[in-house]
């Protein structure tokens, strides 16, 4: 653990973390990124969201396939959840590398990563077929996944707007379905949710508090008028239907509803998720968001439990961090450059189908102020420097 707490690979967790979190609180409104997105999508320029959302919608696919069992062959023995869910991860096990290779139909690097480690990361961020769990460990391996694809350049600093509300929010459709379908338990040391929250997930409570930090004043208000249920901690999280009602807006409330659905019908909020309704006696959103980050270091990060399931690799070192205090997320992005024969032809798919927000016509456009569709409200233009400020 003490390689652990000064390695690069827990580094670029935390900075990743807290970058999506401050990206959230900009970009709070789930429905404006999506209808953002399927702006992208229409002008043809949203290939590195929709190559991951398609990634997830297949993985959905063979959750739902292999929960329902092949049709038209009643005559075959019942399986059990545990034997289904193993059917599940054998697939993801042996099509997820052909997968990754039809989306992303080119090398992506000089390892080619593509085939080695991102199937890896992805088998891992839907629990463990033996011990039939899911928990952070999992979660975390996602957002690997998801550092793992921005190092590669399949996702840039244009798509930023869409981890969380997007991307993210897919991931914890597909997996309450895995656990809901599959029975999977709470992982090691989370029974009952009195360590990481309710037991499954970490993440999600801490990006989506950021989203709702992002929403509401240190009032409560909204500019534009929001629900407020949901304005404050103390509102939303013993507010079951109200949870049910917004999951679709806010992976906080998401999240919460899943802990809700999980509890067996009458048990009250602090006996089955104990350290979620300690969060209803902190004021403000923001002051829970920055609870949760601490505590994830501390309670995800820093559990033995969740490191010795991690997989390492060039992309996610176990090496000691060598980097100055302050190191920003694309700080650690490895620059892309022309001159190095290995990574070149990842720099030229990159810039040749991802999208066209990368190209040098919509850089200008970006610097004059003039994105299509009422765009500039989230970016603030600094004169003659070039700056893009969201």
């Amino acid at each position: 653990m003490f390689d652990w707490e000064r390695s690069e690979a827990r580094a670029d967790v935390l900075v990743f973390v807290h970058h999506m979190n401050d990206v959230v609180k900009r970009y709070s409104s789930a429905a404006a990124a999506r209808r953002r997105w399927r702006r992208r999508q229409q002008r043809g320029r949203n290939g590195n969201v929709d190559k991951v959302m398609a990634v997830l919608r297949v993985v959905g696919e063979w959750a739902k396939k292999r929960c329902s069992g092949p049709a038209g062959r009643d005559h075959l023995p019942i399986m059990s959840a545990a034997e289904r869910f193993g059917h599940f991860h054998g697939q993801l096990r042996a099509e997820g590398r052909v997968l990754l290779d039809r989306t992303y139909d080119s090398g992506c690097g000089r390892a080619d990563y593509r085939s080695v480690m991102l199937p890896a990361y992805l088998e891992r961020s839907f629990g463990d077929p033996v011990t039939m769990t899911y928990g952070p460990v999992h979660e975390l391996s996602f957002c690997v996944f998801l550092v793992a694809l921005f190092k590669l350049h399949r996702l840039t600093w244009a798509d930023e707007p869409f981890i969380v509300t997007v991307i993210f929010d897919r991931y914890l459709d597909v997996v309450d379905y895995v656990i809901r379908s599959y029975r999977l338990g709470p992982s090691a040391g989370s029974e009952r949710g009195n360590w990481c929250l309710s037991g499954y997930q970490f993440v999600g409570f801490l990006w989506g508090s950021a989203q709702l930090a992002g929403t509401y004043g240190d009032d409560g208000s909204s500019s534009d008028g929001r629900l407020p249920t949901m304005s404050s901690p103390a509102a939303a999280v013993p507010d079951a239907d109200a949870c049910r009602r917004h999951r679709d807006e806010y992976v906080f409330a998401k999240c919460m509803d899943a802990a809700h659905r999980r509890a067996k019908t009458g048990v009250p909020l602090w006996f089955h998720s104990y350290q979620l309704w300690n969060l209803t006696a902190l004021p403000r959103w923001d002051r829970v968001n920055g609870c949760l980050i601490a505590a994830y270091q501390w309670d995800v990060l820093g559990r033995f439990e969740v490191v010795r399931q991690l997989a390492f690799c060039e992309l996610f070192k176990f090496t000691r961090n060598v980097r100055p205090p302050g190191t920003s997320f694309y700080d650690i992005i490895p620059a892309a450059r022309p001159s190095e024969t290995d990574v070149v032809r990842t720099t030229a798919n990159v810039s040749a189908d991802y999208d066209d927000d990368a190209t040098d016509d919509e850089g200008r456009i970006a610097e004059c102020g003039e994105w299509e569709d009422g765009e500039t409200e989230d970016f603030e233009i600094v004169a003659n420097e070039g700056l893009i400020i969201y």
